[in-house]
């Protein structure tokens, strides 16, 4: 629920944390950017299954080979927790229940030029809405042939709801902004009274002409001078009385 007291300090600093959140979740998603590159390089230098399983089982993504006809040759334990045991089914039958290759696939792109490739994807699960990405990138034998595909799931929830809590301060500190009222230039004052003339001509008193054109309002109390002033005229009110 929307906080309607918020100042626009308040909302400042709440951006500030923000990106400070954002900053740090650049750099972690950097850094696993740099382990999907290793993981592609030891899947295409290593001959030692073993040794491979070793290392792609303890990179914490979820990771699945795929040959290039889509059957799946290999999941490791990350994503067949998340995903289920799906080894020797086709990646578009067991993940999406369909006949044929899912339109837009990113590894068919892959596949198609060579490159790396990344889709963000959603689901709704009893934990709430899973927000992950995928990449897909081809694995080549030693001729340089595409022979299979890698595709890594990575967890990206946190920076979503990062994402959407930025937007909302932002739109907060944007409706506050639009509701702050600044007094600025001459305000003609009447000398006497004191009262101020508003741009439609009227006259109004000081406190009521600031509470319509800015965000402050009015309290009243009494000032030294003025408490002095009312104690002398009520005395010499007194004196008057006792002297009739």
């Amino acid at each position: 629920m929307k906080d309607e007291n918020k100042t626009k300090e308040e909302l400042i600093a709440e951006l500030i944390e923000l990106r400070r959140r954002v900053k740090e979740t650049d750099l972690r998603e950097r850094s696993e950017d740099a382990r999907q590159i290793m993981i592609d390089s030891v899947v295409r230098s290593s001959s030692d299954k073993a040794g491979l399983e070793g290392i792609v089982e303890a990179l914490g993504d979820a990771i699945s080979i795929q040959d290039t006809d889509f059957r799946i040759l290999y999941q490791n334990k990350t994503h067949r927790a998340m995903l289920g045991e799906h080894t020797g089914e086709y990646c578009y039958k067991a993940y999406q229940h369909t006949e044929r290759v899912c339109d837009g696939c990113h590894l068919a792109q892959s596949f198609r030029d060579g490159k790396v490739h990344k889709k963000e994807q959603s689901r709704v699960t009893t934990s709430g809405e899973f927000h992950y990405e995928i990449i897909a990138s081809p694995l080549r034998n030693a001729k340089g042939d595409i022979i299979a595909g890698i595709e890594a799931v990575r967890d990206i929830t946190e920076r979503k709801k990062i994402e959407a809590e930025r937007e909302r301060l932002v739109q907060e500190l944007k409706e506050t902004l639009a509701k702050v009222k600044v007094l600025s230039g001459m305000l003609p004052i009447c000398a006497w009274c004191k009262k101020v003339r508003d741009d439609k001509g009227y006259w109004k008193k000081v406190e009521t002409y600031i509470e319509e054109y800015s965000d402050a309002s009015f309290t009243h109390g009494i000032c030294p001078e003025c408490i002095d002033r009312v104690k002398m005229e009520d005395e010499e009110e007194k004196e008057g009385k006792s002297e009739e």
